[in-house]
């Protein structure tokens, strides 16, 4: 079976010309050739041969039914499947309650065929120079199409096993980037949703200010699909209130027109920076595919404010992460993050190898979030990441693009899509980021899409087996 997209998948599934079965053992075959050297997925779930069993014997629940999902393994499933953030603190460790976004995958009926591997606890350890995709449990994640490329973030088991077909889609997270940063690297695309959209109740925390979970796949329709499955309103996760107010339908979204939408050219103007000849020209087609297609297209300076949020991720980790263990209860395999702290310090062979300069300096925090201190280095903080989301009100904008993502988006909580500009054939991957505003998420799909699917620049990567 050649490389699918869910909705090829799906297609065959409707018209009877392959079974879930089928198509499980495709992926479970690429995963053992090409597993041992990318390292992407951590755990097969040893329930995999039930789950067919009564999915093939089951009416559709969605129209993501039968299709094979891995997730990121810092999102809890309550089943024989561990969750362990690739830390070797939770080795052992079972998930005591179940994430909704899990639920809701299992309710759509899809093929929950294991987790991926991630950079440790989300890539919120150390300032060093731990490498994205590496955890003391599991190890280092690999780009499949040159292991030279960083896979970027902290997604990158998700990311990497989509790009190299182990699994049509699956799930990651971001806090800083990084569902965005492995998608771009991996040349795949990815959807940030807007905060609030997807709830984050039994995934492990770095800031409840900043992260969501996403979904990861070959194309921006397959995305969409998998959005509309996750998102919603959940009691235990206070920041879905909104989804009370909005009925989206991301999927749909693809299938509406892009005539006479405003799209924003952000051009970045920061000290030095320039952009590379080869992303002038991804931008300018870009703009001419668009306005060919219905659209305008206005160029903007864009100047890039410092946005370093360092000082406050560390005070809102120590707050969540001990309120994440607080809400094991006699299931915690840690305690608080004093304890992850002095269990890496007992085995800082293994550990340690990076260091963890992240969590001591989250640990010298209070914690507390209504600090003084830390509320006014918040407030200054949002008030410069507003920008962005400002300036698209400000020009009537649906969107925008630019060859290179930014941190306003992450830390405002607006929506984002990565798409491939580029036949990824060298060692420069290159993808357009796609810039919405807070909870108008649908459009800013409708015009990845379009770009999508009138550029189609993705190859596969070429694996040996």
């Amino acid at each position: 079976m050649k490389e699918q997209t869910v909705k090829s998948l799906i297609q065959q599934l409707e018209h009877k010309k392959t079974t879930i079965s089928d198509i499980t053992n495709y992926y479970l075959k690429r995963i053992r050739l090409y597993n041992p050297k990318l390292n992407a997925i951590s755990e097969i779930n040893p329930d995999l041969d039930k789950i067919i069993y009564d999915l093939e014997l089951s009416k559709p629940k969605s129209m993501l039914h039968g299709i094979p999902i891995v997730i990121k393994d810092n999102i809890h499933t309550k089943d024989h499947m561990h969750t362990t953030a690739n830390s070797y603190a939770l080795k052992d460790f079972y998930a005591p309650y179940e994430a909704t976004i899990v639920k809701k995958i299992r309710n759509a009926g899809m093929v929950f065929l294991g987790k991926a591997n991630l950079s440790e606890f989300a890539y919120f350890m150390s300032f060093d120079d731990m490498p994205s995709g590496y955890g003391s449990l599991h190890g280092q994640v690999k780009n499949p199409y040159n292991e030279i490329i960083d896979p970027l973030g902290s997604s990158t088991g998700s990311a990497v096993a989509v790009a190299a077909d182990m699994i049509p889609i699956s799930i990651g997270t971001e806090t800083n980037g990084s569902l965005m940063a492995p998608a771009y690297k991996n040349s795949i695309t990815a959807i940030k949703p807007s905060l609030g959209f997807v709830s984050r109740y039994g995934i492990i925390p770095i800031s409840q200010f900043q992260d969501t979970a996403g979904p990861m796949g070959k194309t921006v329709e397959d995305c969409a699909m998998l959005l509309d499955i996750i998102y919603g309103y959940d009691p235990n996760d206070p920041s879905t209130d909104i989804c009370n107010h909005y009925v989206p339908q991301f999927f749909e979204a693809t299938k509406k027109t892009i005539k006479g939408k405003k799209i924003g050219l952000l051009n970045y103007k920061y000290k030095d920076f320039k952009y590379t000849d080869e992303e002038i020209n991804i931008m300018h087609e870009a703009k001419k595919l668009f306005t060919s297609l219905g659209a305008t297209v206005i160029d903007i300076d864009f100047a890039l404010d410092d946005l370093k949020n360092d000082k406050t991720l560390i005070h809102e980790f120590k707050h969540d992460i001990n309120h994440y263990f607080e809400s094991l209860g006699e299931k915690a395999p840690i305690k608080s993050l004093k304890e992850l702290i002095e269990f890496n310090e007992l085995h800082k062979d293994r550990c340690l190898k990076y260091g963890q300069s992240i969590f001591t300096a989250s640990e010298k925090t209070n914690g507390d979030l209504n600090d003084s201190e830390y509320k006014k280095l918040k407030a200054e903080q949002m008030h410069l990441a507003q920008k962005l989301e400002q300036t698209l009100k400000s020009y009537d904008l649906d969107a925008a693009y630019s060859t290179i993502r930014n941190s306003y988006a992450p830390i405002f909580g607006t929506p984002t899509v990565s798409v491939p500009a580029k036949a990824l054939t060298d060692l420069s991957p290159l993808s357009l980021v796609f810039f919405g505003k807070k909870y108008n998420d649908e459009t800013v799909i409708t015009i990845a899409h379009h770009y999508e699917i009138h550029t189609n620049h993705r190859v596969p990567p070429k694996l040996e087996g």
